[in-house]
């Protein structure tokens, strides 16, 4: 299996998504969003990279069963039901509801993917279970797309993304080759073995911090929380963790 591993949807194009598997990674805090949303119940998630996106789809479905979640630059989006932390989608909110989704850079890397043969979202809170599925898949090729921060590397998806190849590589062996985004996602891995204290040191976790969201670095930093791998299919996240196509 070729391995590789993006720093941000800015080196990666629908072209290189072809015939891949891709596991896309915002840890603050699409992934742990979605992955929040649809262990408590959400009926469905419908990701869109632009805001005029998701208000252009709202009228399209029932409103009373729709909510509008997401952020830009951090901030909930006006008019918006929720916002992108993710101890906002409790099972009382979201439970059997469409979400439309649109986040500044987690959404769009799950639109630049729509060409790969299959898409998962992973973060810290269903790391386990991520690699898990690729590896019993095992691919001819597998990616590991991180949403970085409007176009630069952010600290805490590179590192996620290196603790899930660091697992890919040790189940898989010389069966496995990497590009050199994964060798050194993989190399900065084993320097910071625990997530809390890499988050809260990132440039995003501190910023975070500073808009009042200190819980949400908390919550994000928990390894192994689910066991449940939120899949897009033909545009929409399912909580379905069933075995890729």
């Amino acid at each position: 299996m070729e391995l590789s591993l993006f720093a941000t949807p800015r080196v990666f194009s629908e072209a290189m998504a072809k015939g891949a598997h891709v596991i896309v990674i915002d840890v603050l805090r699409a992934s742990s969003t979605i992955v929040q949303a649809t262990e408590n119940g959400v009926e469905r998630i419908i990701p869109v990279a632009e805001v005029e996106d998701a208000t252009r789809l709202l009228p399209t479905l029932k409103r009373a069963d729709t909510l509008l979640g997401g952020e830009q630059d951090g901030h909930t989006i006006d008019g918006f039901d929720l916002g992108n932390s993710p101890i906002e989608y409790t099972t009382r909110v979201v439970t059997g509801k469409t979400l439309i989704f649109c986040t500044t850079n987690g959404t769009v890397a799950i639109t630049k993917s729509t060409a790969a043969a299959d898409i998962a979202v992973g973060c810290f809170l269903n790391l386990t279970a991520v690699v898990d599925r690729l590896v019993e898949a095992a691919p001819d090729r597998a990616v590991v797309l991180c949403a970085g921060n409007s176009g630069t590397l952010s600290l805490e998806d590179f590192v996620c993304g290196g603790h899930m190849v660091a697992r890919i590589h040790a189940a898989m062996g010389s069966r496995v080759t990497l590009n050199d985004g994964a060798a050194a996602a993989f190399a900065l891995a084993g320097c910071m073995p625990d997530p809390e204290t890499m988050i809260r040191a990132s440039v995003h976790g501190r910023k975070l911090a500073e808009l009042g969201f200190e819980q949400d670095l908390e919550f994000c930093a928990r390894m192994d929380r689910y066991a449940g791998v939120p899949v897009v299919v033909d545009g929409r996240i399912s909580g379905d963790d069933s075995k890729p196509r």
